[in-house]
């Protein structure tokens, strides 16, 4: 959508003072005391129970935290590096963190070590498959190269031969319907792998920059990503061709996400906005919300009313949406806020920082 008198930096600086001037909705307000860290957080998950929240250290330590009273959960858990990605499986039994040489997969009731996933480099990203049989990690293993590869999630077996394509791997994701996998890294490809085997599909989405962020659609059949190009883009995963117009910013879009029933998507980039938009045209649905610093991290409620950002400053903050209006005031860290989770009641939100906390904030709708 074009704005012939304005250029796009004129209209976030009028949708930023437009949408700062007016009172927003609701309020954001915390839950106990900040989970205190000795280094910079770098990871956050909610299990799917609501019960835990896992948190990745700089300080080669996982913890596990009580979501309802913010109180560690036994003792840290201790990695060869420090601990960024975290991912609880679909049943909230176990968790996995990404770390130096590989990932290691715990049990969340007693904190034993279950499995230790190697690789020759750092693991940058991971995921359950969502029927909670296989687990995929990607690595850092040179300034140019790094792997991916598919795990049994209760024994830690290596399902499939390492994913090598001459990248650092940024991104994976599962299809819902866990049949299809994607990753991507520092080449301007994104790749979809078998889900159960790792094997290319022969299907290669093709950026013009690193593509840095994936997602797939609830109904498995559509790929978003978003890239250092400064573009998003929805892809039919059984064509390899672009399902709508680029979603277009003027800087580099780092975090990109499907709304839960897979109409909208949600788009955060160096340009200092977040931007909502039609998944099945491309159009945008609100003007560009506005941000102080560029935005590092998204994501959707799980009922998909309520959208959360994080910010390269010392923010995150939570939007309407629908209307792309902010539910109360921005949310005060005390630097970069790395990730953000959603609880499964979609109003409890945990921001993780490089401040050395996470915080749990309760949302309260007008």
């Amino acid at each position: 959508m074009k704005l012939p008198a304005f250029s796009l930096v004129a209209a976030i600086i009028i949708a930023y003072a437009s949408q700062g001037s007016a009172k927003a909705a609701g309020s954001v307000t915390p839950i106990g005391l900040p989970m205190e860290h000795p280094e910079a957080v770098h990871g956050v998950a909610f299990s799917s129970d609501g019960r835990w929240i896992a948190t990745g250290c700089a300080d080669h330590f996982l913890r596990l935290w009580d979501a309802s009273t913010g109180q560690l959960h036994g003792k840290p858990l201790e990695h060869e590096g420090g601990v960024y990605p975290v991912a609880f499986s679909p049943d909230s039994t176990t968790v996995v963190a990404g770390t130096e040489k590989g990932a290691k997969l715990w049990e969340v009731s007693t904190g034993k070590c279950l499995a230790t996933l190697s690789h020759p480099g750092f693991v940058y990203s991971l995921a359950f498959r969502p029927d909670g049989k296989v687990i995929l990690t990607s690595s850092h293993d040179s300034a140019t190269d790094g792997t991916a590869s598919l795990w049994d999630a209760t024994t830690g077996k290596a399902l499939s031969d390492p994913i090598e394509n001459h990248q650092r791997f940024y991104a994976v994701a599962f299809s819902p319907n866990s049949k299809i996998g994607a990753v991507s890294g520092n080449g301007t490809l994104a790749h979809l792998i078998d889900g159960s085997t790792g094997k290319p599909l022969g299907i290669d989405l093709k950026h013009n920059g690193s593509v840095r962020s994936l997602a797939l659609s609830p109904d498995s059949t559509r790929l978003l990503t978003g890239s250092l190009d400064g573009t998003g883009r929805v892809w039919d995963v059984s064509t390899g061709q672009p399902t709508t117009p680029p979603l277009q910013h003027s800087d580099q879009v780092r975090a990109a996400a499907f709304n839960p029933d897979g109409t909208s998507v949600f788009t955060g980039s160096m340009d200092k906005t977040a931007r909502l938009w039609d998944a099945a045209s491309g159009q945008p649905l609100t003007p560009p919300l506005p941000h102080p610093t560029g935005v590092r991290c998204v994501a959707f409620s799980p009922d998909g009313k309520l959208a959360a950002t994080g910010c390269y400053g010392n923010t995150a903050h939570v939007w309407d949406a629908k209307t792309g209006k902010p539910i109360g005031a921005p949310i005060q860290h005390g630097a970069l806020v790395r990730a953000i989770a959603f609880g499964p009641d979609s109003r409890i939100l945990v921001t993780a920082s490089f401040d050395k906390t996470a915080r749990l904030w309760r949302i309260h709708m007008e």
